[in-house]
């Protein structure tokens, strides 16, 4: 262990606005909106405190539909389905303009389909703006074809640069004033970001005539590319280089352009999704999440190098503990190639809806990031260390910010991009610029011991089980119903001591840490503002079947409050007046799964401050 390491962070002195630009994550195909596991990862999801992910990005929307003969006639019903499902869960889409309806495009340069298409887009922006509202719809983002240059399109650049200028016609006829960008890219400065780069600062648009199209945003793909699929070390600071390639390359041949938002809206660590790397069950994903966060804040936002607003990760999947996946799958499912083939059997889909098989997801340390990130306030404070952090090198970051109404929410961050290094740093953390009078210190963790549910579904481990693919030996393929408890209990954000109250007389508080490699430690310092909080609202209740047949009951409710260091406990009652606490640890989402429950149970949500103080009861209808 190094020596001690002095942090000082003064939440008086603010630096900069602090924008918590990373809320999003995808997946494909758009099908899998339909079915019941993605209906409860999407509760889990939506139920981040402070839209930890606002934004889902999913591939083959336009799949969804089918055509119903005729000129422009589709059936809308599974689009409306998947969409109401997002909406619900108080996501919005990042809605990518790509598949293809029942086949009917075929030639882009054909300038028949390309009026064809936007006059589809036009109908998409009309139907969803009447459905949710034009004032919802502005805060989604539109965007191009997933991957142009990965295979996918297959209608040469000409074709492109028509299909998009297509789907600016087709949105600008509703309003222009929704968000429409691309072209999503997966390889640096490919021939199609080339080309639509030049075609939206010089072209001319094929339907209108009158100079280039409008791109609010231009989109790329930028990850911690592997050497090969064993590679172990995802290189996350040539993220950051390649993106700065991509603003060299816009100042020098599109200045006009350089400007613009830019968004890396696939930032995952590493290529494949379906790849098999244990790190992803563990707590290295959970840093190197954050890690990749910290590192653009540090290298792009912080120095203005470029107008870089929106990262999101790709992790969104259905898989298991060592894919990159933010949930681990247990259980059979309906559609077991879709993710794989990019393909939708809407006949089959019809049919198998409300059939799915039993099953349970447990929660991984990728999205428990994502949870604790959500807490960070909107204001980054001044910081000095003593010796100077070199996150570069050893891996030790820092994001300091201030909450609003006082306190601040600090995100420590120690990740290296290399599996096989560990070890520990003490650190010692002092707070100052604080209101004084009395305050509380919480302090959460994702590390190897804290927050970390493949390593007790590890330690289940019965040597009479069979091994399955990837999987150690004896460790459980299906949990029975206290293993699933105990993970449970394992996957919510773990409290590293008791909350503790603080005098803070002087505006200062210091605490030592010894801060494990890998790991993510949030320091919440939050005000005693003297009241309970707000109570909860909109509680709902979704009945699954989990495996063994058990019942079980989703709960998602809104936050009444949106305070820092809120926590959530879940109660139920069988004559509706005596409630029993059911949640077994804090809860600081809004989503919560209860397993087995009684017969004829009514549920109840209430929420809890920092020093104890409970709101009063959501309760549910029965």
């Amino acid at each position: 262990m190094r020596e001690r390491t002095r942090i000082n962070v003064d939440a008086n002195q603010t630096v900069r606005p602090f924008d918590r630009f990373w809320r999003g994550t995808g997946f494909s195909p758009a099908e899998l909106l339909l079915e019941p596991e993605m209906r409860q990862m999407l509760a889990y999801i939506g139920g981040l405190a402070n839209e930890g992910i606002r934004f889902l990005r999913v591939h083959y929307l336009y799949n969804l539909l089918r055509s119903t003969g005729g000129l422009g006639g589709y059936d809308w019903s599974l689009l409306d389905r998947a969409l109401d499902v997002m909406i619900e869960h108080r996501l919005k889409p990042f809605f990518e303009l790509m598949g293809n309806p029942s086949g009917l495009f075929t030639d882009y340069e054909d300038m028949d389909q390309v009026r064809r298409w936007r006059d589809l887009v036009t109908a998409t922006a009309d139907r969803y703006g009447a459905r949710y509202g034009m004032d919802e719809l502005r805060t989604w983002y539109f965007e191009t074809t997933n991957e142009a240059d990965s295979g996918w399109w297959t209608y040469g650049i000409k074709g492109y640069t028509n299909y998009y200028d297509a789907c600016v016609a087709g949105l600008d006829a509703v309003d222009p004033g929704l968000p429409m960008g691309g072209p999503g890219t997966a390889r640096t400065l490919s021939p199609i970001f080339r080309a639509l780069m030049a075609h939206c600062d010089s072209g001319t648009s094929c339907l209108t005539g009158d100079g280039p199209p409008r791109l609010d945003y231009i989109s790329i793909h930028e990850k911690g590319v592997n050497g090969s699929k064993d590679d172990l070390t995802p290189k996350t600071n040539a993220i950051v280089d390649r993106t700065l390639l991509v603003v060299d390359y816009l100042k020098e041949h599109h200045p006009r352009l350089a400007g613009l938002p830019i968004a890396n809206d696939e930032c995952d660590p590493q290529l494949g999704w379906s790849d098999h790397h244990s790190w992803h069950g563990k707590a290295y994903y959970a840093g190197i999440i954050a890690r990749i966060i910290e590192q653009h804040d540090r290298r792009i936002i912080a120095p203005k190098a470029a107008n870089f607003t929106f990262l999101s990760n790709d992790h969104a999947f259905i898989g298991g503990w060592s894919q990159r996946t933010i949930f681990a799958y247990f259980g059979s499912r309906n559609f077991t190639k879709a993710q794989w083939e990019h393909k939708t059997d809407l006949d089959r889909l019809v049919t198998d809806i409300d059939s799915a098989p039993p099953f349970d997801i447990i929660k991984k340390p990728g999205l428990t990031s994502m949870e604790l990130l959500a807490t960070l306030g909107d204001t980054v404070c001044k910081v000095t260390a003593e010796p100077p952090l070199t996150p570069d090198q050893d891996g030790l970051a820092i994001l300091p910010t201030r909450l609003p109404g006082g306190g601040v929410s600090i995100s420590l961050i120690h990740s290296v991009d290399a599996i096989n290094r560990s070890g520990r740093t003490a650190v010692r953390l002092e707070v100052g610029g604080l209101v004084p009078g009395r305050h509380a210190l919480c302090l959460l963790r994702i590390d190897e011991e804290f927050t970390n549910p493949m390593e007790v579904w590890e330690a289940q481990r019965d040597e009479s089980n069979p091994r399955g693919p990837f999987e150690p030996v004896g460790a459980p393929p299906v949990p029975d119903e206290a293993q699933f408890a105990e993970l449970r209990r394992a996957q919510e954000p773990a409290l590293l001591h008791p909350i503790s109250t603080v005098a803070c007389d002087d505006g200062r508080v210091s605490v030592d840490l010894d801060v494990p490699l890998p790991s993510l430690t949030q320091v919440l310092v939050v005000p005693d503002i003297g009241a309970p909080p707000a109570a909860p609202t909109g509680l709902v209740v979704e009945r699954y079947l989990g495996l063994g047949g058990r019942e079980e009951r989703m709960l998602f409710w809104a936050a009444g409050d949106a305070s820092p260091a809120i926590f959530y406990d879940v109660l139920t009652s069988t004559d509706g007046e005596a409630f029993e606490k059911v949640s077994p640890v804090p809860l600081i989402s809004t989503a919560f799964l209860h397993t087995s429950p009684p017969e004829g149970a009514q549920y109840a949500v209430r929420a809890r401050d920092a020093f104890g103080r409970e709101s009063e009861l959501c309760v549910s209808s029965r």
